[in-house]
């Protein structure tokens, strides 16, 4: 006779296969789980990842029993994988930069950059990243020529200037509009300026008047209509005629600043000579040296007198009160002369009977009236 199970046998040996059963998957998950935590997983990177669509062999990417070390020959061709290829910069981010538990790629994929990217601009450079920045860096690329299609062009020395030395919140990505005017970055410079002394002198506080982008050295200057800076005062220190940082009213005369000068001369001595202080009279401005004179139209110097040196005739330095006839000068060639001898033969001492301006050898006795021609002995 067979014996029947007995059903009480039979309810605990089931409950105690079941909570076994149940102990083992618990424990497996348990120590999934574990590995993960226990292996010291940097907190930075958010937490553990649900591998649900990853590929079933931990191999693939995992070495040994460190579950947080990849395998140094780990690759995993993306663009393959996924159809999404990974260029520049984004190569080299981590996985979990894009897969994380923020939700499903593509959700934040579809809103370009910004789904990754938070836009420390404000939106205030628009809205597409790629205007400024690529893939292969996220420092802008042509940020100079962009800004020169603002309505403040980076030329000269503004080019190498860093971005928040105008923008002030450029160094937390802000670079919201800034005043173009050169006052509202150059005020320290103006203030701080000695050499003139910009506030004493009460100039104008618009710095492109005197200066340029290339460099704030050297100033440039339209000076006043009345005094135009050209030939030698051009290029000029503002300080050699301007002493003491004086510019308003002073004095439009060339003695004002050329009375040293006018002194110290001696071929001729101006002084002595009692000649004029204004030096228009014989200089210009292109050079002080090479001085002309427009002599008195009593004696025009013209012909052999042209360019002859004052002291020739103007012998220790005496200008006023010469007399104008030629003997006074050429007498030693008067009495000289020996073809023919002009003191023997009594010829006039009145030059101009024979010779001309133009050459001194180019006398002609037959340009004598005939009453003082001497007569012709046979």
């Amino acid at each position: 006779m067979t014996s029947q199970p007995n059903p009480l046998r039979r309810y605990l040996a089931g409950t105690l296969l079941l909570a076994l059963g149940l102990a083992m998957a618990i424990g497996a998950i348990s120590c999934q789980r574990g590995l993960a935590t226990q292996a010291g997983w940097n907190k930075s990177f958010g937490p553990v990842v649900p591998h649900d669509t990853f590929p079933a062999d931990c191999r693939l990417c995992h070495a040994g029993t460190n579950w947080t070390t990849l395998r140094s020959d780990f690759a995993f061709d993306h663009e393959a994988r996924t159809g999404v290829p990974l260029r520049g910069a984004h190569k080299s981010v981590a996985c979990l930069e894009c897969h994380n538990d923020r939700g499903p790629v593509k959700r934040f994929a579809d809103q370009g950059c910004a789904g990754c990217h938070v836009d420390p601009h404000r939106t205030t450079l628009g809205r597409l990243c790629a205007d400024c920045h690529n893939e292969q860096t996220w420092r802008p690329k042509d940020s100079i020529a962009r800004h020169n299609r603002t309505r403040f062009a980076l030329v000269g020395a503004h080019a190498s200037v860093a971005c928040f030395a105008c923008h002030p919140g450029a160094q937390v990505s802000n670079f919201s509009g800034s005043d173009t005017a050169c006052f509202s970055c150059h005020q320290k410079n103006f203030a701080n300026a000695r050499a003139p002394n910009h506030v004493a002198q009460g100039f104008s506080n618009q710095c492109q008047t005197c200066h340029t982008p290339t460099g704030w050295r050297p100033a440039f200057f339209r000076h006043i209509a009345a005094f135009p800076l050209t030939g030698g005062h051009s290029g000029v220190e503002c300080a050699q005629c301007h002493k003491g940082s004086v510019f308003f009213a002073v004095s439009t005369e060339c003695v004002s600043c050329h009375l040293a000068d006018f002194r110290k001369t001696r071929t001729p001595n101006h002084v002595a000579a009692g000649f004029s202080t204004d030096c228009t009279n014989c200089h210009t401005t292109r050079a002080w040296q090479g001085a002309r004179f427009v002599h008195t139209p009593a004696f025009p110097l013209t012909g052999g007198h042209a360019g002859v040196a004052c002291a020739s005739c103007h012998r220790g330095s005496i200008f006023r009160g010469l007399p104008a006839d030629c003997v006074s000068c050429h007498l030693k060639d008067y009495l000289g002369t020996r073809k023919p001898n002009h003191a023997a033969s009594g010829f006039s001492q009145v030059c101009s009977l024979c010779h001309t301006i133009r050459s001194w050898t180019s006398g002609q006795a037959d340009r004598l009236a005939p009453a003082v021609r001497k007569p012709h002995h046979k």
